[in-house]
């Protein structure tokens, strides 16, 4: 864990710290532990900056209750390079109610500023516009990175949040545009794959068909959401592929207080195998729209 934890830390080190947030109220502590094995599927919840007090930025939700057995948790403050101001404080809770978390990431088109600051530094080219935005979302999942390394956080798994934001618009009018989120989020997956973690996508269909032309990687890791109030269609996501065609191992729905989340099938919420990224210049599953 320490090892992987510094290089965590060593991939972080591309970007600037965080100006930390006041201090949230003191986790709970520690109430016994879960079960190794579970015949039946693991239900919990996902949490992030809305459950973070008022005087943080929140809106005081609350944490998941005694009942949970995973959690998953938000690594930025609603947009990618801000970071979740109660970050280090939910991996506590977590760690002292020895609930097992993922983390998420998300993820959104760079404004022309962030363009600007992160289209030379990457693994690509920043002579083409194509480069430049394949460097953009690398550097979106630096920023991941360096949450998670200041948080002491090594989550077996980062979701990659793709939906629609009014602050930060994905580019969805045509094909072209479609084409360039795409570029973002390979360039995402790559910086997550090179940093050492396993990731998979967060989405719903219309939504990911909306920004990505519903590009299909079926060899990706998929959490669905099924929306509000829907325990049984969220469930019976887990009985077919995902938005993307990937396999389902994670399904949510959320009602007015909390987000819940539940395993699929013999999913233990360990791990993942992931292939490696798809690669920008060709954009392999791309849709022909």
């Amino acid at each position: 864990m320490a090892g992987r934890l510094a290089v965590l830390a060593a991939c972080a080190a591309v970007l600037a710290g965080c100006t930390p947030p006041a201090d949230p109220p003191a986790p709970p502590a520690a109430r016994g532990t879960v079960p190794s094995a579970h015949a039946a599927p693991l239900q919990g919840n996902d949490i992030s900056w809305p459950q973070c007090p008022a005087s943080a930025g929140g809106y005081g939700l609350p944490l998941p209750p005694d009942t949970a057995r995973l959690s998953v948790i938000g690594l930025t403050n609603g947009l990618p390079f801000t970071v979740n101001p109660c970050l280090a404080w939910q991996v506590t809770w977590a760690s002292n109610a020895q609930v097992p978390a993922h983390a998420y990431a998300m993820a959104a088109f760079p404004t022309p500023a962030q363009l600007r600051a992160h289209r030379v530094a990457g693994p690509w080219s920043p002579a083409t516009r194509d480069g430049q935005l394949s460097n953009a979302g690398f550097a979106e999942a630096a920023a991941a990175v360096a949450a998670m390394a200041k948080a002491s956080f090594l989550p077996a798994v980062v979701w990659i949040d793709v939906e629609p934001h009014k602050p930060q618009p994905w580019p969805t009018s045509n094909a072209a545009q479609r084409r360039e989120n795409r570029l973002v989020l390979s360039g995402l997956m790559r910086g997550l794959h090179d940093a050492g973690l396993a990731y998979g996508l967060y989405s719903f269909a219309s939504g990911w068909e909306a920004i990505t032309g519903s590009w299909q990687l079926p060899e990706v890791p998929v959490w669905a959401t099924a929306g509000q109030d829907a325990p049984a269609k969220a469930r019976a996501m887990c009985t077919r592929p995902g938005f993307s065609g990937g396999h389902v191992y994670l399904a949510q729905w959320y009602d007015d207080v909390r987000d819940h989340d539940v395993t699929c099938g013999p999913y233990r919420f360990t791990s993942l195998a992931v292939p490696d990224p798809p690669a920008p210049g060709t954009l392999q599953g791309q849709p022909a729209s």
